[in-house]
């Protein structure tokens, strides 16, 4: 089937910006950061006199087989509506290759210049903070975690990664803002089975659990009964907020996906979203 492409709203949350808005790269991301594609960050205008740093990752589209691109705005979007920490602005913007094309890029963006001059990336404003496990000692990973734990948006945080199938939210997915304060970033990787970057129409199950990495990093997957009480009640906001960010949602999916990929990734998410408490009590064990 052919899918036809939703109007992009008027007060869209994630902008579009072309290539004449990049105002020069800073630097690559270090390869230790383990990122799962190329990352630089670079300096953007956003129109008039503001002008930003962010963090720009180009998903290859490999044949449309890639689904990183749509898995940063649908998550960005609902944690947005959801009030859940995180950069306070994203856009997709056109990428000049030659401007990147530095000897520390892969072979990919080398490749991606021979025959392009622009490429696409999802672009979030740099944080104010660091990465909460970023090359910290063994020794202090038990106290960083003990401040996640207390963390106030912590359980919103769990419900979020279930909502949207995160199988990847790492302690280097969460920036340290200040003393029990974070902020998520990275989404590229939802609903994929262990081991695998990308989504495939298969895996799509709706009343699916998948793996919650971030329970797993912060309580072994056992979280005490008060952060499971407290995540529950953020799951009951969730078909609100999704109602409030739909019609970009819509945009973005009918542009990124095509055919039987549109069709299924719309009804998972949306899937999920009007089963996120069912999904949360399996998860917690709690059926009443």
């Amino acid at each position: 089937m052919t899918t036809t492409q939703s109007s992009k709203p008027t007060n869209s949350l994630i902008k579009i910006l072309n290539h004449s808005a990049y105002r020069g790269m800073l630097h690559w991301v270090s390869s230790e950061d383990a990122h799962v594609t190329d990352v630089h960050v670079a300096r953007f205008a956003l129109g008039g006199e503001v002008e930003v740093e962010a963090y720009s990752k180009i998903y290859p589209y490999e044949g449309g087989l890639n689904r990183g691109l749509v898995n940063e705005v649908t998550s960005f979007l609902i944690g947005h509506a959801l009030g859940i920490p995180q950069p306070e602005r994203a856009f997709v913007a056109h990428i000049p290759l030659k401007a990147i094309c530095t000897p520390e890029a892969s072979p990919l963006i080398h490749q991606l210049a021979e025959t392009r001059d622009h490429y696409p990336a999802f672009c979030t404003q740099r944080l104010d903070g660091r990465s909460a496990a970023f090359r910290l000692p063994n020794l202090q990973l038990p106290k960083l975690v003990k401040e996640v734990q207390a963390w106030d948006k912590l359980p919103a945080a769990m419900a979020l990664d279930d909502h949207i199938a995160n199988t990847d939210r790492h302690l280097n997915n969460l920036i340290r803002l200040g003393h029990k304060s974070f902020a998520v970033i990275d989404n590229g990787i939802l609903a994929a089975p262990v081991g695998v970057h990308n989504w495939s129409a298969e895996h799509l199950d709706s009343l699916a659990l998948f793996r919650h990495r971030l329970c797993e990093h912060v309580f072994q997957g056992n979280p005490p009964n008060n952060t499971i009480s407290a995540t529950l009640a953020a799951g009951g906001k969730h078909t609100r907020a999704v109602d409030v960010v739909i019609d970009e949602l819509n945009f973005w999916w009918s542009a990124l996906l095509h055919g039987n990929d549109y069709d299924r990734f719309k009804q998972f998410i949306l899937g999920r979203t009007s089963q996120i408490e069912l999904l949360l009590r399996r998860r917690y064990n709690r059926l009443l």
